[in-house]
């Protein structure tokens, strides 16, 4: 709705917002420090947020219930910042490639395109936006991994499968890992893991701390 409300100057609402509350490198850099949090609460449009409130409720409120709501949010908050740092390194990582389109034309388009290859000025951390709590959705994910490995969950995909909660861990870094490689989409790999890898540290550490019980 916001987008379709004019803000001044021909700007909408909705770039307003997310110019102001999304992760930016430049504007972060230019002090607006709130970004590596507000950026989670920011979607794209009603089914980017249905997604991640629906994989929040299937395993946020599992992990919530163990080791309670304070440590939910720390969980989803400092693997959504953690995640969003992980993006910006490695958007900053990728800018400063230099082009290598020779070397490369052996490659995958979507490969090629991830890494920068064919650009001559190199990917530029300065035009990328993120926004979303996907970050913080995935270290849910892994916490629960991390403190339950062996409890049994449900997918329902085509069919129903049924794994271990360790192994929907491996197998969401796997899909996240080939995705990035093989396939062109907007979709933040980069901090999809980032926020997986400090969800499931997170989870160890409350392991260890007694929140869960040998299975």
């Amino acid at each position: 709705m916001a987008a379709r409300v004019e803000f001044a100057y021909g700007y909408s609402y909705a770039q307003v917002l997310l110019s102001c509350f999304g992760l930016n490198a430049p504007l972060l850099g230019s002090g607006f420090f709130w970004q590596p949090v507000t950026y989670l609460f920011l979607h794209a449009n009603a089914w980017h947020l249905g997604f991640n409130m629906a994989t929040v409720l299937l395993f946020g409120s599992g992990v919530e219930r163990e080791v309670g709501s304070g440590r939910f949010w720390q969980i989803f908050l400092v693997g959504g910042v953690a995640a969003g740092f992980g993006w910006l390194a490695v958007a900053l990582g990728l800018s400063h490639l230099p082009p290598f389109d020779s070397l490369t034309h052996w490659m995958p388009q979507a490969l090629r395109q991830w890494i920068g290859a064919g650009d001559s000025a190199g990917r530029s951390v300065n035009a990328g936006l993120l926004i979303g709590a996907s970050g913080g959705v995935f270290a849910l994910i892994a916490s629960y991994g991390a403190l339950f490995p062996k409890r049994v969950v449900y997918m329902f995909m085509p069919i129903p499968v049924r794994m271990k909660a360790r192994t929907l861990v491996l197998l969401l870094v796997a899909l996240d890992l080939a995705a990035a490689v093989f396939v062109q989409s907007q979709v933040a790999y980069a901090a999809h893991l980032s926020g997986c890898f400090a969800g499931y540290l997170l989870g160890l550490r409350l392991r260890r701390l007694g929140y869960a019980d040998d299975e």
